[in-house]
């Protein structure tokens, strides 16, 4: 809980304090529901906002203990403890005894992380620092506007967003790892290998066998393509138009012509290859594939060069598993 306190104008510091409760109070319960939100989007818990509000309204009345100096039993760890239980079950519910563990876990966490930071920042903003006997001391003007609302009212809600973004974004990074395979792929004798990405977008299936489609960059097969071929993908190639010498023939059995289209371009037809076998590796698992097709596209598929092949979700199905 955050405690605002003025000191009385002229009087020396420290000797009386006056304590607006009502800032007290409002300042709590808009804290407890940012903290609690931010909770329950972590631990993926439904947020209901009478809950949150209801939880937030009775964190912030907490604070009305420090008005009453017979309650300040209410301050030692084992009450604030469970009072920061009683406020996730509010907010949250009961479920099972983990569930609500982690909630308290990531409550505290986030919590600490917020506070911590509101107090280095106010540290850093400090005037002037000495050192004393070996004692670090930091003087402040005790003129003027006390500077502690406005500090929380600005500081905390941008350390809030802070917090929520950088969760998003290792979330996000995480997710794009698990998606990141190694692909490689055995077509007469060569194995092609690169980096995939498995898109869980790609609906594309050959129409006729219905077999899914990973597309691949067709620079990959440089030296293993027939270099007409490889010249042909290069220009908007129709069906009818395909030439390849006749000792280069057996790669005509491979292929396919499967009706393409992207957000870019018209229909057209995508060149597939029918390879051997395909392979796909992730962090802790390897999948076998023999029904595969392997489409060809000139253009590179990222920017960065991250991966070289949009991989059909259907690679990654459990049937495809191979055994460790």
């Amino acid at each position: 809980m955050i405690i605002r306190a003025r000191k009385k104008e002229g009087r020396r510091p420290g000797t009386n304090v006056t304590m607006y409760a009502d800032v007290v109070f409002l300042t709590n319960a808009i804290i407890d529901y940012m903290l609690l939100y931010i909770t329950g989007h972590i631990c993926r818990q439904p947020l209901r906002k009478r809950r949150l509000l209801l939880a937030s309204l009775v964190g912030a009345a907490y604070t009305v203990f420090l008005f009453f100096p017979p309650l300040s039993f209410a301050f030692t760890f084992l009450a604030k403890f469970l009072f920061s239980c009683f406020m996730l079950l509010l907010a949250f519910r009961w479920t099972r005894i983990w569930n609500h563990l982690r909630l308290l876990g990531v409550f505290y966490a986030v919590s600490f992380f917020i506070g911590g930071g509101l107090l280095g920042i106010h540290l850093m903003l400090k005037e002037k620092s000495e050192i004393v006997n070996g004692i670090v001391v930091t003087h402040t003007g005790s003129s003027g506007t006390d500077p502690t609302l406005w500090f929380i009212v600005i500081g905390f809600p941008l350390l809030w967003w802070c917090t929520r973004r950088g969760y998003y974004s290792l979330k996000a990074n995480r997710q794009a790892d698990m998606q990141h395979v190694r692909l490689e792929v055995d077509v007469f004798g060569h194995t092609i290998s690169c980096q995939g990405f498995i898109d869980t977008g790609n609906r594309l299936y050959d129409p006729l066998s219905r077999t899914p489609v990973t597309v691949m960059e067709a620079q990959i097969w440089e030296g293993i393509l027939p270099k007409e071929l490889m010249q042909q993908l290069d220009g908007d190639m129709q069906v009818d138009e395909l030439n390849i010498p006749e000792e280069e023939s057996c790669w005509l059995e491979r292929m396919r012509f499967i009706p393409y289209r992207t957000v870019s371009s018209q229909s057209s037809f995508l060149v597939a290859i029918r390879p051997d076998e395909v392979r796909i590796y992730t962090d802790d698992k390897a999948y076998r594939l023999t029904r595969m097709l392997i489409g060809l596209r000139t253009v590179r598929l990222t920017a960065d060069g991250s991966y070289q092949a949009i991989v059909h979700p259907s690679a990654i199905e459990e049937r495809h598993e191979m055994a460790s």
